[in-house]
C-alpha cells in the first residue's frame, strides 16, 4: 500500500524535480548509492475510470 505521506517538492530542491523528471520519462531507473543500487519505479497516484470500472466488475479475465 502507498504512503499517504505527501512531500511537496520545491524550486529550491532543482536535483530532486531533475531527478523526478527524469523518472517519469523512462518509468525506472536504477540508482547506485555506494554500494547499493535500488530500482526505482514510478506509478501514477490514481486508477482511471476505464481501470476502475474493469476492476470492480468482478469475475475472471475474458478468453
Amino acid at each position: 500500500m502507498p504512503s499517504k505521506e505527501i512531500i511537496v517538492i520545491g524550486e529550491q530542491d532543482k536535483e530532486v524535480a531533475d531527478f523526478l523528471e527524469k523518472l517519469l520519462a523512462a518509468g525506472t531507473l536504477r540508482v547506485q548509492i555506494g554500494a547499493n543500487v535500488f530500482v526505482v519505479r514510478v506509478s501514477p497516484d490514481y486508477v482511471s475510470q476505464s481501470a476502475r470500472d474493469f476492476l470492480t466488475k468482478g469475475g475472471g479475465v475474458a478468453k
